[in-house]
């Protein structure tokens, strides 16, 4: 598995694809970083600053993950070498987990060094910086990329070429990303009042970037864009319950698409 794995993040770590996504990542950070620090907000809340870096990593992090899995793991089987790679002794759960650590490394490599320089620019500028508050926004990012790779997984397995994993994985991003919150606004509107709550609760948990999202916002003590409306449920979701429950989707997003595209790469080999 790590011979794979190892692979697997040299293979990306040349591809023009990860240095792209690297520069925007970076230059994005840094102007976000630069610019809005024009009120002398720095990284400490939920501020213009805090809010633009969120929105810049709930659209490019699970694009450049969704696409980036996706891709290199369809075109291997396009190209008939993942088929080749499992008439050797090793195992389909071998294969899927080294190519989703190989993955998740260079991607977090990226991430890191995205952060590093936006946060070297709030030093020089001299901006109030919540050290805590940084990791946080920052092991949520992480595990943002950890949820859509294992998302991309699936697209990999069930893709027959690079073009139709391209498709889909599009698709993907846009309905969790653009189309679902116009999608629960649509039907809370259709709601009795006493059922919004539950509605708008259960929605968070059926959309991984919608969770992130939530608990972002919640961390940066933001809770007051929900608006009073939603009072009930920023409470709920900020206390133990809610944050138990956090975790535990987390590693469901996490462990389940990984289990179906084993699964489903055992099922390929067997029709071959």
């Amino acid at each position: 598995m790590m011979h794979i794995a190892r692979r697997q993040m040299t293979l990306l770590m040349r591809s023009h694809w990860l240095a792209g996504f690297g520069l925007l990542f970076s230059s994005l950070a840094v102007m976000v970083a630069f610019l809005g620090n024009t009120g002398g907000s720095g990284f400490d809340g939920f501020n213009r600053m805090t809010a633009s870096l969120l929105n810049i990593n709930l659209l490019l992090i699970p694009l450049l993950s969704l696409l980036i899995g996706s891709l290199f793991l369809s075109g291997e089987k396009e190209d008939r070498w993942l088929m080749l790679l499992l008439t050797y002794p090793v195992s389909p759960w071998s294969v899927i987990l080294g190519k989703y650590t190989g993955l998740f490394v260079a991607i977090w490599s990226v991430l890191t060094f995205g952060y590093g320089a936006a946060l070297l620019v709030i030093f020089f500028l001299g901006a109030g910086v919540s050290i805590s508050l940084l990791l946080l926004f920052y092991l949520y990012s992480i595990l943002l990329a950890a949820i859509c790779l294992s998302l991309a997984m699936v697209i990999g397995t069930i893709a027959k070429s690079r073009f139709q994993a391209l498709g889909i994985s599009l698709i993907v991003w846009a309905f969790l990303v653009l189309f679902y919150e116009f999608i629960i606004m649509g039907l809370s509107m259709l709601l009795m009042k006493q059922w919004l709550l539950p509605m708008l609760t259960v929605s968070i948990f059926l959309n991984p970037i919608e969770l992130i999202r939530v608990q972002s916002i919640l961390s940066l003590d933001g809770a007051s864009v929900f608006g009073p409306r939603l009072y009930d449920l920023t409470i709920w979701a900020d206390g133990m319950m809610g944050k138990m429950l956090f975790i535990l989707a987390v590693l469901l997003w996490m462990v389940l698409p990984v289990v179906f595209s084993v699964r489903r790469l055992k099922r390929g080999v067997a029709d071959e």
